[in-house]
């Protein structure tokens, strides 16, 4: 019920591009590739189904779109996180509703998981270039210093997909599968409720002590929970 046809070049392949793509959210070039809704694009692609993963990519700007990549606050690493998502949606392959709900939670939590893994590599890099004595050694050997800081930066967002990609992919492709019954069923109340505890917990970054926007949160939550048991 969970098999998916993934192979060895397949998955060499997914590292690669996922090195690509997180290459581009702050290291180079810098291209927009790294926006979800091109890496869902291109994780759906992988599987055959590029317009599945960019369902997912459009529902992961609107869910990240409150973390623009720049400044010096932690925000979700959204391109490998998206990419994974949207090759785990597309290789689920029926396109149940739940499949996209469980994609949008997973590229959520890849993304922090990314942003976790970026914040350790930046603590690393300047180490580098900086020195109590001073950096030595001229442009050249500052250059090549930099280009090493890039390669570390791809060999980072490369780990980070060759670990979570098949996880996610099965993990997706099992909520997509499961019977309507009473089996199914029970997996909407968990992946609703991760949800909307993921959505509460990022919401309250942004409201902090500003008490007069949790009522519009809570009333998005029932209205959240409403919409969730009607399509289901």
């Amino acid at each position: 019920m969970t098999g998916v046809e993934l192979s060895a070049a397949d998955w060499a392949l997914a590292c690669l591009l996922g090195a690509a793509i997180g290459l581009d959210g702050v290291s180079w070039p810098q291209a927009m590739w790294s926006r979800p809704i091109v890496a869902g694009t291109l994780g759906g692609l992988l599987f055959g189904a590029p317009a599945a993963g960019c369902l997912v990519g459009v529902w992961l700007e609107l869910v990240l779109s409150r973390h623009p990549p720049f400044g010096g606050a932690r925000h979700p690493e959204t391109g490998p996180a998206a990419f994974m998502a949207g090759a785990a949606y597309a290789a689920a392959g029926d396109g149940a509703l739940i499949g996209i709900v469980a994609a949008v939670a997973v590229g959520w939590a890849i993304g922090w998981t990314g942003a976790h893994s970026v914040t350790l590599l930046r603590r690393v890099t300047p180490s580098l270039v900086s020195r109590p004595e001073g950096f030595r050694g001229g442009a050249a050997a500052l250059a090549r210093r930099h280009r090493l800081a890039i390669a570390l930066d791809a060999l980072r967002a490369g780990l980070l997909v060759a670990a979570l990609f098949v996880p996610s992919v099965l993990f997706v492709r099992l909520l997509s599968t499961q019977p309507s019954g009473a089996a199914g069923a029970a997996w909407w109340p968990v992946v609703a409720g991760l949800g909307l505890a993921g959505a509460a917990g990022v919401a309250a970054r942004g409201l902090g002590a500003r008490g007069r926007h949790w009522p519009a949160l809570a009333a998005g939550c029932v209205l959240g929970t409403v919409l969730l048991r009607v399509f289901a």
